[in-house]
């Protein structure tokens, strides 16, 4: 009798990691996040964060809501960036701290996220008028996925994002 209660817990363990792991959106370091996209032709996002802020871990928990980190997964290479981070990536032919790189992404707040075409270039967009090259704050996950298609779709070229959140 106890092994059948042993290997019915550790089924249900085995079943709760893959349910886990099969919801969370890959996410990289910026410079492989950088090669990934330039390599895979995709959009890169930015999540820019500072360890242990409440909103930060707030937004992890989008990241890995199952349409957000399908979205994540499938259309674009997220990257994780540590706006606090002393590590070091060559962006644009110069070396950067993660917290440089945080900066020149004109990250106000945090979260923000910056949006990056495949060769590397921020994608710039207009919100309320003003051009920007990152969104700063939490968002919920209806509103997270509608900046992801907005980015996705092409409209940050020609659309206001005011006008889509």
């Amino acid at each position: 009798m106890k092994n059948i209660k042993f290997f019915n817990l550790l089924i249900i363990i085995v079943l709760a990691l893959t349910y886990n792991v099969a919801k969370s959106q890959t996410s990289y370091n910026f410079s492989d996040g950088l090669n990934t996209a330039k390599s895979s032709g995709k959009i890169a996002v930015v999540g820019i964060c500072i360890p242990g802020d409440n909103w930060c871990g707030k937004m992890d928990a989008v990241y890995s809501a199952g349409n957000i980190s399908g979205l994540l997964n499938s259309n674009f290479v997220f990257i994780k960036l540590n706006a606090q981070g002393t590590e070091v990536y060559k962006y644009n032919g110069k070396d950067y701290k993660a917290s440089e790189l945080a900066k020149l992404f004109e990250s106000t707040g945090y979260p923000s996220h910056a949006f990056l075409g495949s060769d590397g270039s921020i994608l710039k967009f207009k919100y309320n008028g003003e051009l920007q090259s990152s969104f700063s704050g939490y968002l919920e996950a209806g509103d997270f996925e509608k900046l992801l298609n907005y980015f996705s779709s092409g409209k940050y070229k020609n659309t206001d994002l005011s006008k889509e959140l």
